[in-house]
């Protein structure tokens, strides 16, 4: 698995590079122009369809590997400032592993948060402090 990963990160890595795309514009002209020799048989047109067609399937899953890794990075990140922030819940860390319903909770609080934010501002207030989310919502044997 750890091979595939790396392998992954190097092709995402490569495959992000302008020359690639100039690489790749370069074969489908030859490509192309080699259709007037071959009369533009089935077997011309077969050899671009599966080309393309094995290079997509690789690439997604190359891709994917990419993203799910820097999601995971990114989620880490955001985790530590949750850990280092006085006053940050903690339980947070985790929330990506609630429910919609009870994520929809939450997000119910904070956009409520949000509006009464923006009637601050509008009274002149402040919106630098870390306010209290209006009490806490309970899901599953947690509070948040």
């Amino acid at each position: 698995m750890e091979y595939f990963s790396t392998i992954a990160k190097w092709i995402s890595d490569k495959s992000s590079q302008s020359y690639v795309s100039f690489a790749i514009l370069i074969i489908v002209l030859i490509w192309g122009i080699s259709g007037l020799p071959l009369h533009f048989s089935v077997i011309w047109y077969l050899m671009i369809d599966t080309s393309s067609a094995v290079v997509s399937i690789l690439m997604l899953f190359i891709i994917q590997n990419s993203q799910n890794r820097h999601t995971i990075a990114i989620q880490l990140k955001l985790d530590e400032i949750i850990r280092a922030t006085k006053g940050a819940h903690n339980e947070m860390m985790d929330i990506e592993k609630l429910t919609d319903e009870d994520l929809a909770k939450i997000q119910k609080k904070y956009g409520l948060l949000a509006e009464k934010t923006k009637d601050d501002l509008k009274k002149g207030k402040i919106d630098t402090h870390s306010p209290d989310i209006g009490g806490a919502v309970e899901i599953g044997s947690q509070l948040f």
